[in-house]
């Protein structure tokens, strides 16, 4: 069974070859000739992209138009590694200054840290100041806003941005009200600072 199956590969093997070497030879002259008749049947010799067979595409796209290089468009400066590293240490001059807390905070002292009164004692003191600052800062806010919404008017700015600006100020004056109700000691510290201006 064996050898049966050996022998027909073998024959199967012979046919392809034979008829690998029988196959029509037309196709592969016009390939292995770069010569091709003209229609006036003189021979001309032509440029591969012209020579046409009909079983293959063309190698080449058709192009009478030669390659056109454009270049690149302009990317700026560049800056040398020595100005990166400066930059890198010295920042960029453009950055705004870093604005520093005048006060600095207060930290609970181990006596605060040991007693439990005395540690929500500063914790009061803490949100005391938190709420004495927004108070100075929606004091200070409200106004700007006020004249930014006049002159938003003014210079004919659509209503829906006149709007965002009216809401904001509408909930930094209630936030205000809000905290000067809840902590009345609030109302000293800011009617003293509104006297001021």
């Amino acid at each position: 069974m064996n050898k049966g199956i050996l022998i027909a590969m073998t024959i199967l093997a012979t046919a392809t070859l034979m008829i690998w070497q029988l196959w029509p030879q037309a196709e592969d002259s016009q390939a292995r000739h770069p010569e091709t008749v003209s229609p006036s049947g003189t021979t001309a010799t032509g440029r591969p992209e012209q020579m046409r067979t009909s079983s293959w595409p063309p190698p080449f796209p058709e192009s009478v138009e030669e390659r056109k290089f454009v270049p690149l468009l302009p990317t700026g400066p560049e800056l040398s590694a020595a100005q990166s590293l400066v930059a890198t240490r010295d920042g960029d001059p453009r950055t705004p200054p870093i604005q520093h807390e005048d006060a600095m905070q207060e930290t609970p002292t181990a006596a605060e840290l040991a007693d439990t009164k005395a540690y929500q004692q500063y914790e009061t003191r803490q949100n005391s100041r938190l709420y004495a600052a927004y108070v100075k800062a929606a004091n200070e806010e409200i106004p700007r806003l006020r004249e930014a919404i006049v002159r938003a008017r003014d210079m004919g700015i659509p209503a829906a941005d006149i709007a965002k600006g009216e809401e904001k100020l509408r909930r930094i004056t209630a936030m205000q009200g809000q905290m000067l109700a809840e902590h009345p000691e609030l109302q000293n510290t800011a009617t003293a600072r509104a006297g001021q201006k």
